[in-house]
């Protein structure tokens, strides 16, 4: 059988958001057992490794150092921090909200594409945003047990944070090829987080007495060598599923592309059952709907709008 690209962007796109959904529950069950700290470090200088033979391997000829300095770092931090502050969501929050939560960021990508790529936002497009956001108002809503819960928007600003970085990839595309800001983004995040981890064990902050923060102040443990191993597996895997992201998009359609990403929700559903017991209640479900719904129509919407602005 002989599959076209857009189905073959699909197959690519799956692919990727499955490892991720395994590399997401892995994270979560290893929290308790290591840093994460130790997780970005081996994270940062396994991708630096992996992009850099996949430069070689394609034959890049191009430059490495990034043609705009400045926005390559403002993207690499935003990813940087988006990424650490998900993983401690990770640790705290339920896999399937927390994967939830993140699938706001095309909302945000529509409204920093009318801000500074100038991209028009039509009535259409602003009432699926508004109905995306309405399935975050019932996922984070307050409870009338526990309260209102702050943790529950660090997601979005990892939603906040990747939409941006997308924005700054899109406008620097034209000159920078997708493994480079990938070879980038982990150089970049391994420095960070040395940085980190050096700020933590000079003393400035009594991280003894930040209780319930073990995951970021937990010493990085070499000596368990099954964690150790899982932390590599993690950092190889998480490359491949960016390569096959990166490919999908490059061989297939976005517009066939976008809203199979989705799929990882329903897999981090699935996952949070059979591996962690968790259920999310009646409005976190509906609010997930809201905002797949949301998500699969601003997909949609660039599929049928080239011909009629909405």
């Amino acid at each position: 059988m002989i599959f076209n690209k857009n189905q073959l962007g699909i197959f690519y796109i799956i692919l990727g958001m499955t490892i991720y959904s395994f590399h997401d529950l892995s994270v979560k069950l290893i929290s308790q057992d290591t840093s994460i700290l130790q997780i970005f470090l081996t994270r940062g200088s396994v991708g630096v490794i992996v992009t850099f033979l996949i430069l070689k391997y394609l034959n890049y000829k191009g430059q490495l150092y990034p043609y705009f300095p400045k926005l390559a770092l403002l993207r690499c931090v935003l990813m940087h921090f988006g990424f650490f502050i998900f993983f401690i969501c990770l640790e705290k929050m339920p896999l399937a909200i927390v994967t939830a939560l993140f699938f706001v960021s095309p909302f945000f990508i529509s409204i920093l594409s009318k801000i500074f790529l100038k991209e028009v936002i039509g009535g259409f497009r602003l009432i699926v945003i508004f109905v995306g956001f309405l399935g975050v108002v019932l996922i984070v809503k307050p409870n009338s047990e526990q309260g209102f819960e702050l943790v529950f928007l660090a997601p979005l600003f990892t939603a906040f944070a990747y939409a941006s970085a997308m924005v700054i990839s899109n406008y620097t595309s034209y000159k920078e090829n997708a493994f480079v800001q990938a070879l980038q983004q982990y150089f970049v995040s391994f420095i960070l987080t040395l940085i980190t981890l050096l700020v933590i064990r000079s003393g400035i902050i009594d991280y003894n007495q930040l209780d319930g923060w073990e995951f970021v102040t937990r010493e990085i443990q070499l000596e368990n060598f099954n964690v150790f191993i899982i932390i590599v597996v993690l950092a190889v895997f998480g490359c491949l599923g960016i390569v096959s992201l990166i490919h999908a998009y490059q061989i297939g359609s976005p517009i066939s592309n976008g809203p199979v990403e989705y799929i990882l929700l329903v897999l981090a559903v699935i996952n949070g059952f059979l591996f962690l017991g968790e259920v999310p209640d009646k409005l976190s479900t509906l609010g997930m709907v809201f905002i797949i719904f949301g998500g699969c129509s601003l997909f949609l919407r660039e599929a049928f709008g080239k011909k009629v602005e909405l």
